[in-house]
């Protein structure tokens, strides 16, 4: 019987057969490696049992020369030179293998080529788009205006080691002045503390009211009632800058509302009077009352308090007044002798007020006639003064310009809104009567602000809408020649600018042919023999090409020379300058002194990465851009510019007793919207549908990691970072973990434990909606996802301890 050959050398080993199932990422297609091919060459083919070899056996080329076993033939080296190559050829067969198949290639630019074939565009870099607010020249007369041209360019100051991005204008615009207005939250004048009591500020110090004073604090119109006051603390002497000071007046009743320091008047009683005790009662009934003595400065429409020890003073308002004759005569007063010879008290008239009130007096002071005081004869205590402005959480949508400053009149007029501390919203103001600013938000504007705007507030005018790229103007693409169907050039530069379309995008390209413009179009299907369309593709590497028509479906180029001229922008992707940083005018213009940007760019993003192209691609080709199933629902959703990353499950409709789909979407502000008018164009009308933005989870990640001690511990952790947070390949990014996906513990370990240095996890510690969650499976629920900050990522290293 024939035996299998020994191995020609002992680390020459047999590999299994070649075995792949389904569902792998990378694929055998190897038909040996180097020690396969050695072995091969080196070993005779064998024969049928009891039949010689087929071939000598080279075996004793490895067994040395002569009677020296350690001197090795020369000639196997020949035969390792072969099993080398064959090495790397069947090497670089199993990499082309791969390549050909969409889950298992691995090169960058691989997936986006074979999509091709199916008809599906991956999303290219999309551009930012933002607006900025300009400034003009002081020197510009109030009514004169400046008109910015389109395309003017705008860049960005870049950090250390980055490149500037430029920004356009996207359409000529007009600025004049005023271009911006320092403004501030209505005035107000009393303020109330968390302990429910109220305060009010007077210029300078004031020291003729002290505890227990009874103010009126009223309308300085007297269109309203006053409102009685007492002082609960002794007046609070404040410093102010610059150098100045102020005093603080507490109490506790409540005050009108609306008030500003322009408009009221706090006022103290510099007379008082007692009631009339002589004779009988100073009450002809509740309402009228007579006082001991003329008070010539109550008049009719006037107030007076009436106070007493132990009761409540009350405020009432005088209806008239009127002065009578009241007889003062008592006991023991000189009598005069009648005809009758009988003596009789001889009268003393006094003359005295009587009013008459607009509301009764209360029981309790009615009590005690002899103990009650009038007061009246109100006098102004001092200046009021507003409370500082407060911070403005766009709630109340009225501000008040600092003076000398006034806003621009006329209706609705977009402004951006800046506050001290660089925080920023934009918005519609219109100017009302008052000389207010009435603002009103976006859809996707959501009050109160967090954090508020703190004054003062500039409201900044003259917008500019600005898109990212930078022009390259009449560049030549090449020769017509009509006799060649389908010719196709590609662009200079790279990455072309995209911008935002709605639910979808559009380029920046614009070619003209003999100086005619040609259209753009999605593809050449259904277009008429004539039409003088081209389309546009990037590669896998971001460049971009231009085709043109066979013929039959859109026209082909003319015959010239150099007559395909191409203009389009260039710069695009998710790295956006922040705000503040688009402040450079890489072209002066006159009148325009400086622009800034309080608020960032938004929008753009980078290609679709080759993993979202591996699971959308053919999940778009199979929708046919029509969504039956939920993944078709999920991929024209993904698709929509702007989207990160979305989720679609079946819900069900009470109202309708239906079978609906709810998709939850993550990416750009406002961004629902947007994929539910891509998905109302895709799916069945009688199937209800609703786009619902994601919830984002925040979590705080605690890990306490084993280093190697021999290796830069903050190198480690900072790599340990990348495999978290990294947006591309981290684990929290919207690449690995998307919308209502469960994150397991094991899931942390593998990629922490990745890392080059990390020898263990000694702890860890996962929270998120404010408490601790034990794993070892992490669930957001359902149009929920979780997300690291770097803030939130708290990495502490330990060396390892030698044995």
């Amino acid at each position: 019987m024939a035996t299998t050959p020994s191995p020609v050398c002992p680390c020459d080993a047999v590999i299994p057969a070649i075995n792949n199932l389904p569902g792998l990422s990378q694929i055998s297609f190897r038909a040996g490696n180097f020690n396969d091919f050695r072995r091969a060459l080196l070993t005779p083919l064998l024969a049928p049992p009891g039949e010689p070899p087929l071939e000598q056996s080279l075996t004793a080329w490895a067994s040395g020369v002569g009677a020296d076993s350690s001197v090795g033939d020369l000639a196997v080296m020949m035969v390792e030179w072969w099993a080398y190559l064959c090495d790397i050829l069947t090497f670089y067969n199993e990499r082309i293998a791969n390549e050909d198949y969409l889950r298992t290639a691995v090169l960058p630019e691989t997936p986006a080529a074979l999509i091709q074939l199916l008809g599906y565009r991956p999303k290219p870099a999309i551009g930012a788009t933002g607006t900025l607010a300009a400034l003009v020249t002081p020197t510009l007369a109030p009514t004169q205006t400046v008109t910015l041209p389109k395309g003017l360019q705008l860049q960005s100051k870049p950090g250390p080691g980055g490149a500037p991005q430029t920004f356009e204008l996207w359409a000529d615009t007009t600025i004049g002045k005023p271009d911006q207005v320092t403004a501030v939250t209505p005035p107000f004048l009393v303020a109330t503390s968390s302990s429910g009591a109220n305060g009010i500020l007077l210029q300078g110090a004031v020291t003729s009211v002290a505890n227990g004073s009874l103010l009126l604090l009223g309308t300085r119109d007297d269109t309203t009632a006053p409102a009685l006051i007492t002082l609960t603390a002794a007046p609070a002497v404040q410093t102010v800058s610059p150098g100045g000071k102020q005093t603080l007046l507490t109490f506790t009743a409540a005050a009108p509302s609306g008030l500003s320091a322009e408009k009221a008047r706090l006022t103290s009683a510099n007379q008082s009077a007692s009631l009339w005790t002589v004779n009988g009662s100073p009450f002809t009934s509740s309402t009228v009352i007579q006082l001991a003595g003329l008070a010539r400065q109550i008049r009719p429409n006037s107030y007076v308090v009436f106070t007493a020890p132990r009761h409540s003073p009350q405020l009432v308002q005088i209806s008239s007044v009127t002065d009578i004759l009241g007889d003062a005569c008592t006991a023991g007063s000189p009598t005069r002798v009648s005809a009758g010879g009988t003596g009789a008290p001889i009268p003393i008239p006094v003359l005295h007020t009587q009013i008459t009130l607009a509301t009764a007096l209360s029981a309790g002071l009615m009590s005690s006639p002899a103990a009650i005081s009038v007061l009246f004869g109100w006098v102004e205590v001092g200046t009021l003064v507003d409370q500082p402005p407060t911070a403005w959480d766009g709630v109340s949508t009225t501000l008040q310009a600092v003076q000398p400053g006034q806003f621009v009149q006329g209706g609705s007029t977009p402004l951006l809104l800046q506050d001290s501390n660089s925080n920023a919203e934009a918005g519609n103001g219109a100017v009302g009567s008052d000389g207010s600013l009435a603002v009103a938000w976006p859809d996707t504007t959501t009050t109160p602000f967090a954090p508020p705007l703190a004054p003062p507030i500039t409201v900044f005018y003259n917008l500019l809408p600005v898109t990212e790229g930078k022009t390259i103007a009449n560049e030549i693409l090449g020769s017509g020649d009509a006799t060649v169907p389908g010719q196709s050039f590609t662009l200079a530069k790279s990455p072309v600018t995209y911008l935002t379309n709605g639910a979808s995008y559009a380029s920046t390209i614009v070619v003209m042919v003999n100086g005619q413009q040609w259209t753009e179009v999605p593809h050449f299907y259904g277009q008429p023999a004539n039409a003088q369309v081209f389309v546009t593709r990037e590669d896998g590497n971001q460049n971009t090409s231009v085709s043109f028509g066979d013929g039959v479906n859109g026209s082909r180029l003319p015959t010239g020379v150099n007559n395909v001229v191409a203009t389009y922008r260039v710069g695009a992707g998710a790295a956006m300058p922040p705000a503040g940083k688009l402040t450079v005018i890489a072209q002066s213009f006159p009148g325009l002194q400086s622009v800034v940007n309080p608020m960032a760019v938004t929008g753009g993003s980078d290609p679709d990465p080759a993993s979202a192209i591996k699971q959308y691609g053919p999940r778009s080709v199979l929708a046919f851009n029509r969504a039956v199933s939920i993944f078709d629902y999920e991929a024209i959703a993904a698709q929509t510019s702007g989207v990160t990353m979305a989720q679609a499950v079946w819900s069900w409709d009470e109202s309708e007793q239906r079978a609906g789909v709810t998709v939850y979407v993550a990416g750009q502000q406002g961004i629902a919207a947007s994929v539910q008018t891509a998905l109302n164009a895709a799916v069945d009308p009688n199937r209800p549908i609703i786009v619902n933005p994601a919830e984002e989870l925040p979590v705080t990640l605690t890990l306490a990691l084993i280093v190697d001690g021999s290796m830069n511990a903050n190198a480690i952790e900072a790599n340990v970072t990348t495999a978290l947070r990294d947006p591309q390949i981290g684990l929290f990014s919207p690449l690995h973990l998307g919308i209502g996906q469960g994150l397991f513990d094991s899931n942390i370990e593998a990629a922490v434990l990745a890392v080059s240095g990390v020898i263990a996890i000694k702890s860890s510690q996962f929270v998120f909606k404010g408490a601790v969650d034990a794993g070892p499976l992490h669930l957001p629920g359902e149009g929920a996802y979780f997300s690291l900050a770097v803030s939130d990522l708290n990495l502490s290293a330990e060396a390892a301890s030698g044995d």
